[in-house]
């Protein structure tokens, strides 16, 4: 049974002046185990959906695994995440070569030397006009969000501006994850695809698209100066504050409607049309 991703609490809101008793709906925070062959690996904190997805993505994002084939068991139970691999010491020989640091979302994450990240060769290109109907798209898509306003969404998309999956989470990191693992485990080439999404765009998080080979990224806000480093190191194109005509944006108690089209084009600009 699914668990639900939000719920209703009951809340003071302000209206006129004047605190009156009502309701809001906010997002569902779950803690995941991850178990890989009967060793506790992590726990994960994200919501509650695609949580196979998240888990293959996660274990590719951290360099546990390096395709979906080595995943003999995927299961999500009442207990957590149970993984079986198909090479038993895999996980603890790739844990003894992994470095870690502390990210700008106050997670940890595995961190990899740019020499060890592909460089990516893609001639894929999209018109610039796709890329504001796949961030518009996104955010028709994302329900949890119009609903909670506490989640972060992601998007990936072919060449064609099919949709081919759409994740919401409470972490930036985590809709990545989901992203890739549904990827991974329906076996699709990422080498010609595009992924739009509502989170900054600091290195880790490039860092895992780079892994995945996706040639493409969009997102509606920043980009670091390492996430930069690391996209032009890799290859791929990075695009953000990416604002469509019309596009709202609350800041200050107060709503700017964006009356031009606009995006800011960082590295890999000949992939844009």
């Amino acid at each position: 049974m699914m668990e639900p991703a939000s719920k209703i609490v009951p809340v003071l809101k302000l209206s006129d002046g004047r605190f009156t008793p009502s309701e809001a709906s906010i997002v569902v925070e779950k803690e995941l185990p991850v178990i890989i062959n009967g060793e506790h690996l992590a726990i994960a904190s994200l919501t509650p959906s695609m949580e196979r997805e998240f888990v293959a993505g996660y274990l590719f994002g951290q360099g546990f695994i390096e395709s979906a084939g080595e995943i003999t068991r995927l299961d999500i139970t009442d207990q957590g995440a149970d993984v079986v691999l198909a090479t038993a010491d895999i996980l603890s020989s790739r844990r003894m070569k992994t470095t870690y640091r502390i990210v700008s979302g106050g997670g940890r994450t595995a961190y990899f030397e740019t020499s060890a990240l592909p460089r990516l060769t893609s001639n894929f290109s999209i018109a610039k006009e796709d890329i504001f109907r796949a961030m518009n798209l996104l955010f028709e898509r994302a329900s949890l969000y119009r609903e909670t306003g506490g989640v972060h969404s992601a998007a990936l998309f072919d060449g064609a501006m099919n949709l081919l999956c759409v994740v919401e989470d409470i972490g930036r990191h985590n809709t990545l994850d989901k992203v890739i693992g549904y990827a991974l485990l329906n076996g699709i080439d990422c080498a010609d695809k595009l992924l739009v999404s509502t989170g900054r765009m600091a290195s880790e998080m490039v860092m895992k698209i780079g892994r995945a080979g996706i040639p493409l990224v969009a997102t509606k806000t920043a980009v670091t100066d390492k996430g930069i480093e690391i996209g032009e190191q890799c290859g791929l194109t990075l695009i953000g504050f990416v604002r469509d005509v019309g596009f709202r944006m609350h800041t200050n108690m107060e709503v700017r409607v964006f009356q031009k089209a606009e995006m800011r084009i960082y590295t890999g600009v000949e992939r844009v049309r």
